[in-house]
């Protein structure tokens, strides 16, 4: 019988963050189909002329307080974008994948800061878009 090895816990590395104009993440109330009252995250944005909007959801499933906190001071959080590489301690191979958060800062200068992600692959391939219209017109 083959012997099957564990793989060991990667390591995370952050690389670098995209300079570009600042996006911003909105939130905006809506009522579900159970009647209850919830929040979606979006950022709104033109490409070609059309409007378009990417949508956001946390990290992890957990991650819709921490959202919710980040966003009690204002409707409006900067979106940072950055690259982080991880390193699998087994084979020393090499992964880079972006990673995305949202950042407010209330009176007293505490930020708050918490991991998201684009809900879909579409989502990302509109994000991609809207930041390379962005690097052009710079």
């Amino acid at each position: 019988m083959e012997k099957k090895e564990n793989v060991n816990v990667n390591e995370n590395v952050k690389v670098e963050e995209k300079e570009t104009a600042k996006l911003f993440v909105e939130r905006e109330k809506f009522t579900g189909n159970d009647g209850k009252e919830y929040y979606s995250y979006f950022l709104k944005g033109k490409v070609r002329g059309r409007d378009v909007r990417v949508d956001f959801a946390p990290k992890d499933k957990g991650g819709y307080e921490p959202l919710d906190i980040v966003f009690d001071v204002q409707d409006k959080a900067e979106l940072t974008i950055g690259k982080e590489e991880m390193v699998d301690s087994n084979t020393g191979r090499k992964s880079v994948y972006d990673t995305y958060t949202v950042k407010t800062v209330d009176t007293d200068g505490i930020e708050y800061v918490v991991g998201v992600k684009p809900t879909r692959n579409s989502d990302k391939a509109l994000l991609q878009m809207l930041v390379n219209t962005m690097k052009v017109k710079r």
